[in-house]
């Protein structure tokens, strides 16, 4: 008997002086919780020389162009999202036509191309970046 009051008597003094501390979120110095914080974005975009330009200089430019529309739409997908449409036809247990349809409808502003990389193939890689601010946040209030 006296054994058991013994493992008792242990077991509470063990667990006497342990307690649940709760973990508190850490704020950046200055930041009030709720505080929108500024965010970068940085996506990149490709374009590849089309078969019509007229001259070289011509088919750089749009090149340029397109490169710059895909890192638009690439900075737009990772702000706002995408949205994804999906359509197949199937007759007699096989496929006949699948459609995937993606969209994103914003307006971005305010986005610089940081870096551009001119491809031995006549291709135009160019990395892009915007800063969300409060203006984006009243967006979604």
């Amino acid at each position: 008997m006296w054994k058991k009051g013994l493992v008792v008597l242990f077991a509470v003094t063990m667990l006497a002086g342990c307690f649940v501390v709760p973990i508190q979120d850490q704020q950046p110095m200055g930041q009030a919780e709720g505080q929108w914080v500024p965010i970068v974005l940085r996506a990149k975009g490709g374009g590849a020389p089309p078969e019509r330009a007229i001259n070289p200089a011509q088919a750089r430019l749009m090149t340029e162009r397109a490169a710059k529309l895909d890192g638009y739409r690439n900075l737009l997908e990772q702000a706002y999202g995408v949205a994804i449409r999906g359509k197949s036809s199937v007759r007699d247990f096989v496929l006949k036509s699948d459609t995937i349809r993606s969209r994103v409808e914003a307006y971005i502003r305010g986005a610089k191309v940081t870096d551009t990389e001119y491809k031995d193939d006549g291709g135009v890689e160019v990395e892009m970046e915007v800063t969300l601010g409060y203006d984006f946040q009243q967006i979604f209030r």
